[in-house]
């Protein structure tokens, strides 16, 4: 099963994630050092880490009849022939064979709110397949469990406290905050989920305008 560890951060905060990754022999997937990314605001790249194994890719004639109806490998395919059809000339990288992970970086959205960012390791069987890649997985959550949780609604209702200054999405999550990132929200800082519809975006800001956080104009 995939595994995704959420996180509010600022630029700076981001910076502590790739020194880590780093340190964890992740690159990115054109072999470029994780530090590249530092200051590009809310993109998603491929991670890599050669060490533990190669990156595969998908064929261009993908057959469906050579996986089992509905299983999560034949359902990986499904999604992989759509994307092929919208990007043929793209490759794609067949994450259950592929000792990979993927970042999306955290976004200054409109000049006033921070948007989450994450790190995922989407492999299906991550721990029979690549389980030294499992123990990366397992030791980044760690490293993030010494930050502050400021949403986390996996057991019910979140009740860390931030929900009146956060803009979620519903999906069921735990989010830390990394320390500048934390800060500002002690301070009465909004943030924003980066799976948050554009609707619940929009509504957030509107109930900001409301309570005279931010100019309607």
């Amino acid at each position: 099963m995939s595994k995704t560890h959420k996180w509010f951060a600022t630029k700076n905060d981001a910076e502590i994630l790739l020194t880590w990754l780093s340190e964890a022999g992740a690159q990115l997937l054109s072999g470029a050092p994780v530090e590249a990314i530092w200051d590009l605001d809310g993109l998603e790249f491929g991670l890599h880490f050669p060490k533990i194994g190669s990156v595969e890719y998908w064929s261009n004639d993908i057959r469906l009849s050579e996986y089992e109806e509905n299983s999560p490998r034949w359902r990986r395919a499904v999604m992989t022939q759509v994307r092929q059809q919208e990007q043929p000339h793209r490759p794609w990288v067949d994450t259950d064979k592929s000792a990979v992970a993927g970042i999306q970086m955290p976004e200054f959205r409109d000049g006033r709110y921070w948007v989450s960012g994450e790190i995922w390791f989407p492999g299906s069987r991550l721990k029979e397949t690549f389980p030294e890649l499992n123990r990366v997985c397992a030791r980044l959550e760690r490293f993030l469990k010494q930050f502050q949780t400021v949403f986390d609604n996996r057991k019910g209702e979140d009740q860390c406290g931030f929900t009146y200054y956060l803009c979620m999405s519903g999906i069921i999550q735990k989010v830390v905050a990394l320390p500048e990132a934390n800060s500002l929200l002690q301070h009465g800082a909004f943030m924003v989920d980066s799976l948050a519809s554009p609707k619940q975006y929009a509504e957030f800001r509107r109930r900001l305008q409301l309570s005279g956080h931010e100019d309607s104009g």
